[in-house]
């Protein structure tokens, strides 16, 4: 369903509202496959989250083996997860971790300083906190541990060009509580909805959306001062730490739903913007990337950016899949179309990184097994990857491969 909701442009200090037709005419226009110029540094805006993957093809420890894929097939952007809770690498890895440490002691392991250490221009770092449960004091605590570990990376990789963007897990799940029912919100309660780990059903938001609402702005606040304390004491470094906020339901702040868009995003000044952008994609057949550009549109409409950033709002989708394996309707022709409509968009959009969810699929058909570490089959997946467990690559992977070392070979 396409939302009725205009999309402006800024032309010549004027906003202009875009028609469907023309957002189509503009995606389009920015096809590769229409020999739209793909810019040379393509690899440097393409990338893929490695993190909790059923499958390994190496005897190097899981988070490393990923990083080595990713650089062996050019990708300049990977993105993991930094929690001190643990997970998502289990594989031929003993992490041998103390039971109190820091963000910065993590970053200090030497499983995270050798990815670090590698090739890539930007690695983004989805790292948990507080989030709805912040406090004054927990706030505080959260806003020095990302001081501490911005400053680290800042003097650390001081001779080193390459960035770091540090952001949260998907934000309005975090804000709504979780992913049940519960998180449904809806200004209208009892509608189904097909979700990916089973049918819910939609409940009215909650009487305390304020009190949450405020709690998600002290917990960015936070984060955000703790960057920009570390940015003010190293200014001589060549490298680069941002903070972002990401979203993941911005189709229902576009419809007036309490989120992080439209509730949370105007209240703070923050560097960038992360979308975990499912909820603007089809999954049943062709994408005509509407509800993509409207919503990355929509959240620029809403953000307004840290004096860091001069300006400039930069709009990320930190998250972004076709389940490869999981709906009929998903050919290799349907699924090749749809990431070139998608990367269009970005490419209309100036949007700098295009996170694909991800390296090695971390979800079965079976749920059942998710909460396992077994070796999955090709055939059990749903088919989140650009490396199959069957070491061949994904349709997503074999575009990415023409995107980045030869555009040509995508012109009709």
């Amino acid at each position: 369903m396409l939302l009725n909701i205009c999309s402006c442009n800024s032309v010549k200090n004027e906003m202009k509202c875009l028609t469907d037709k023309e957002i189509l005419s503009i995606i389009n226009e920015h096809k590769p496959t229409n020999k739209y110029p793909v810019p040379t540094d393509m690899y440097k805006r393409l990338g893929a989250t490695h993190v909790g993957g059923k499958y390994y093809f190496t005897k190097e420890p899981y988070i490393i083996e990923g990083c080595q894929k990713m650089q062996e097939m050019g990708y300049g952007v990977v993105k993991l997860w930094f929690n001190k809770g643990g997970g998502g690498y289990p594989y031929n890895s003993n992490w041998s971790l103390p039971k109190e440490f820091t963000l910065k002691q993590l970053a200090e392991h030497p499983y995270y300083k050798t990815c670090f250490d590698m090739s890539f221009s930007t690695i983004a770092l989805s790292i948990s906190g507080a989030g709805v449960n912040t406090t004054d004091k927990t706030a505080i605590q959260e806003e020095d541990e990302i001081y501490e570990l911005s400053k680290y990376l800042l003097e650390q990789y001081k001779n080193k060009e390459i960035e770091f963007v540090l952001h949260n897990w998907e934000g309005d799940w975090i804000m709504r509580g979780g992913t049940g029912d519960e998180a449904r919100w809806s200004r209208k309660a009892g509608e189904l909805i097909k979700a990916v780990d089973g049918d819910r059903y939609t409940v009215l938001v909650p009487s305390d959306s304020t009190q949450r609402i405020n709690s998600m702005i002290k917990w960015f606040n936070a984060r955000q001062r703790g960057v920009e304390r570390a940015r003010s004491e190293i200014r001589y470094s060549k490298c680069k730490i941002y903070h972002a906020i990401e979203a993941n339901k911005v189709m229902d702040s576009m419809n007036g739903i309490p989120g992080i868009i439209n509730s949370v995003l105007p209240q703070v000044r923050v560097d960038m913007v992360s979308w975990s952008c499912y909820d603007a994609l089809s999954t049943t057949g062709l994408d005509e990337g509407i509800n993509l550009y409207k919503g990355i549109e929509f959240i620029k409409q809403n953000f307004t950016p840290s004096s860091y950033m001069n300006k400039e709002k930069k709009v990320f989708l930190g998250e972004i899949g076709i389940p490869e394996q999981r709906y009929e309707g998903l050919t290799k022709e349907v699924i090749t179309a749809n990431w070139n409509t998608y990367i269009a968009v970005c490419l209309s959009l100036s949007v700098p990184y295009i996170i694909q969810w991800e390296l090695y699929c971390n979800e079965p058909k079976n749920e059942e097994f998710r909460k396992l570490n077994d070796i999955r089959k090709t055939d059990e997946m749903r088919g989140f990857w650009l490396i199959r467990p069957d070491g061949s690559k994904s349709f997503a992977a074999n575009y990415f491969d023409c995107l980045m070392h030869n555009p040509t070979l995508l012109y009709r």
